[in-house]
């Protein structure tokens, strides 16, 4: 697909579409005196007017939402190739996480009303600096919101994002602007000050939508279900634009239905939950493996005269190892392949006793 084309057909054909308004408007101007068409000449001038900017400065814009403990901020960090969203056992984005690629490095916290976190806007930081600074904000929310109702934390990170600097990884044209949101629970969603700029995110971003498989089984997939009807009717957003990402299947246990029969079942419920036209596009993922590879290959696009950025590549990349090892370990005990699961489990020590060295 050749994205530059497209957006150039785009261009070509909404200025067919002015052009032929404008004609239109010029033979029979005596019409547009009725005040109802009036009205609607007027909105489609301030649409086209916004469609036309909007394709002089295209952008994409990726929203990630996702139901309880879905592991959505691990997703966000493993797509943009580095540790920016705060990652918690528990729901800790609360706020509204802008990541957007650029050069350098700058972290905004907007001054939202009654807030009683630091708010400011800061350059030059270190990865661990903007994470730390994010996550004391996330804590702070999370502990007075208890008592009261905020708006939740508007924030906005500028840098480097591997699908930026890697444009043959993306497929994206140079000129296409590239932004991940992360969005918070459904808790905060449901609050009425937080939903109308949550909203306004939601409604031209491609929408990335994380379920916890460890919440597909029987006992627990209806519940999870109308969270997900929840998210999306209160968000308003599009199910066309939508990928389902079943994160953590390395929870799946041999005792649990096939993976492609689980996702089909999936698949079946959420088209009738959502009612939509067609069975859903639903991607099943270990986000903790994507996002040790990503973030070790996403800091080789980055300012390599920050000494942390070396022990970063190096952590992740022993991050990789281990886990990639443990999941190889248990499918090959899960299959009976005694023979694997004792060639790894022998590398797994000596990998440990080099460690310790």
């Amino acid at each position: 697909m050749n994205i530059e084309a497209k957006l150039s057909q785009a261009r070509s054909w909404l200025d067919e579409l002015g052009n032929a308004i404008s004609d239109l408007v010029g033979v029979a101007s005596e019409v547009f005196e009725d005040e109802k068409l009036k009205q609607d000449l007027a909105d489609f001038r301030r649409a086209y007017d916004q469609a036309v900017l909007d394709l002089a400065n295209p952008s994409l814009r990726i929203a990630m939402i996702g139901t309880t403990s879905s592991g959505k901020s691990t997703i966000v960090n493993a797509l943009i190739g580095r540790r920016i969203a705060p990652i918690e056992a528990g729901e800790m984005s609360g706020g509204v996480l802008r990541i957007k690629h650029g050069e350098g490095s700058h972290l905004k916290i907007e001054e939202t009303e009654g807030a009683v976190w630091e708010t400011g806007e800061w350059s030059g930081l270190s990865d661990e600096e903007i994470y730390n600074r994010i996550h004391q904000v996330m804590q702070k929310y999370h502990e007075t919101k208890k008592r009261k109702i905020y708006i939740s934390p508007q924030i906005e990170v500028r840098l480097p994002l591997l699908p930026g600097y890697d444009r043959a990884l993306s497929g994206l044209p140079e000129e296409l602007a590239i932004e991940f949101v992360d969005l918070p629970g459904l808790k905060s969603i449901k609050d009425s000050k937080n939903l109308k700029v949550i909203q306004s995110l939601v409604g031209n971003a491609f929408c990335l939508v994380a379920l916890d498989y460890s919440h597909v089984d029987e006992e627990h997939r209806q519940v999870l279900l109308n969270e997900l009807k929840d998210v999306v009717e209160y968000l308003h957003g599009s199910t066309e634009s939508m990928i389902f990402i079943l994160n953590r299947i390395d929870r799946r246990s041999s005792d649990d239905f096939p993976l492609n029969k689980r996702v089909n079942l999936l698949k079946d419920e959420i088209k009738s939950t959502l009612k939509l036209s067609s069975k859903p596009y639903i991607m099943p993922l270990n986000a903790l493996l994507l996002y040790n590879a990503q973030c070790a290959w996403g800091y080789n696009f980055t300012d390599n005269s920050l000494n942390c950025h070396e022990k970063f590549k190096s952590d992740f990349i022993k991050n990789l190892l281990i886990k990639s090892s443990e999941i190889i370990q248990i499918k090959a005990l899960e299959s009976e392949d005694i023979k694997l699961f004792s060639w790894f489990t022998h590398l797994s020590l000596s990998f440990a006793q080099k460690q310790k060295c």
